[in-house]
């Protein structure tokens, strides 16, 4: 946690379908900071972004965020409403994001499509804003989705499961781009993921997450407790080897394996 909260999180529940989704969940993430959020599948990742998003509200406890939610918030949610065979462009797509913020019949007019052109710049899409898009590669959709996030000017950034479909080299390409977004516009990131293998090599803390909260801290404090283990339900080591960290999980009944260095 750095800086000024952006986030306050105190003793959340949230019960959905009659299922228990969080449980008594207390967090506070600093203005400026960029956090994996972790855990396995059904863990609560989407329920606790929706609820920080304003999309959710909880049973129990208080989330507060710095600002109006609606004009504080961008959110790029793991299932996008988006036909890629409906006749729409990139364009179409991020004047999306304001509708919110324009009343029952939304009017685009000059500021929002300025806003809509330096969103898709911010994104490096701006000459691909009349294409069609379903033209588009996995990649270049999951750019505009963010444009539609950002052309609102949040200042907190909230993505689920963000590079699933994509290939390695988009999946780089894209961190590269929250990078230069989180210095460009002064954003604080929460990014939902499965992928422990990458994302604690590119965030600045690590909530992993399966209902409860199970450890809160860097990346290079996570192997120092068994959090995961007891997150994941099963046995499974955290170790950093260099700028790349991996994991390794073996079964109950499996003979331990002698540690070899990646590459080796």
């Amino acid at each position: 946690m750095s800086g000024e909260p952006m986030v306050k999180i105190e003793g959340l529940w949230v019960w959905r379908r009659g299922n228990l989704a969080l449980q008594d969940v207390s967090l506070e993430i600093g203005r400026g900071t960029f956090v994996g959020l972790m855990g396995p599948n059904g863990g609560g990742k989407t329920t606790l972004l929706k609820v920080i998003a304003g999309l959710i509200r909880p049973d129990k406890g208080k989330v507060s965020v710095v600002g109006p939610t609606r004009r504080t918030v961008g959110y790029v949610p793991q299932e996008q409403a988006v036909d890629p065979q409906f006749p729409v462009t990139p364009e179409d797509v991020v004047e999306m994001g304001l509708y919110g913020s324009l009343g029952l019949v939304p009017r685009i007019g000059a500021r929002e499509r300025s806003l809509v052109r330096r969103a898709l710049d911010h994104v490096g899409m701006g000459e691909h804003a009349g294409r069609r898009f379903g033209e588009l590669s996995g990649g270049q959709k999951q750019r505009i989705f963010i444009a539609r996030a950002i052309v609102g000017e949040p200042r907190l950034l909230l993505l689920d499961e963000p590079t699933t479909g994509v290939d390695a080299r988009a999946r780089d390409s894209f961190y590269r781009l929250l990078s230069q977004l989180r210095s460009d516009l002064g954003l604080t990131v929460i990014l939902a993921s499965h992928d422990l293998e990458v994302v604690p090599t590119q965030v600045d803390e690590i909530v992993c997450i399966n209902r409860m909260v199970f450890v809160h801290a860097p990346p290079e404090k996570i192997g120092e407790s068994d959090a995961l283990s007891r997150a994941y339900g099963c046995e499974l080591e955290f170790m950093a080897h260099g700028t790349y960290p991996h994991r390794v999980i073996r079964r109950h009944d499996e003979p331990a394996r002698p540690e070899v260095e990646p590459d080796a």
